[in-house]
């Protein structure tokens, strides 16, 4: 036992928790501020990727880009097809006077002297007299 005038103090132990205080915060904002930093580049990347897609210079505008460059060189092609046939036309109209004669017959229905003309109509012939 302790004589009554002496002093006594008393040591008291309590459990703390590791990390709590100025250097947890400080984890804690890190940890913070890496989830934003990822955020952003998440919705920065879904932007590039809308962009990539629908944008004016995107994929579904150069697939349809593509497509009007497919039908227009088809469309030029035809017409350097009958340009083609109007040039031969005009070469056998210039050559042969057969190819003028058949054309003032089958055009203008024209005939020689002494000939006679018949025009049939289809949509006669399924009319009743």
């Amino acid at each position: 036992m302790l004589p009554s005038n002496m002093l006594s103090f008393e040591v008291k132990v309590e459990p703390q928790v590791v990390g709590t205080g100025a250097n947890e915060r400080g984890r804690g904002d890190a940890h913070l501020r890496r989830r934003a930093a990822t955020l952003a580049s998440l919705i920065a990347l879904i932007a590039l990727v809308v962009a990539a897609l629908f944008g004016d210079r995107g994929m579904l505008h150069l697939i349809a880009q593509k497509e009007r460059a497919e039908a227009l060189a088809r469309e030029i092609e035809d017409l350097r097809a009958e340009n083609r046939r109007l040039a031969s036309d005009i070469v056998a109209l210039k050559r042969d006077p057969g190819a003028i004669e058949r054309l003032a017959r089958e055009q203008l229905g024209l005939a020689r002297p002494g000939e006679t003309v018949f025009l049939i109509r289809e949509g006669a012939a399924s009319e009743g007299p």
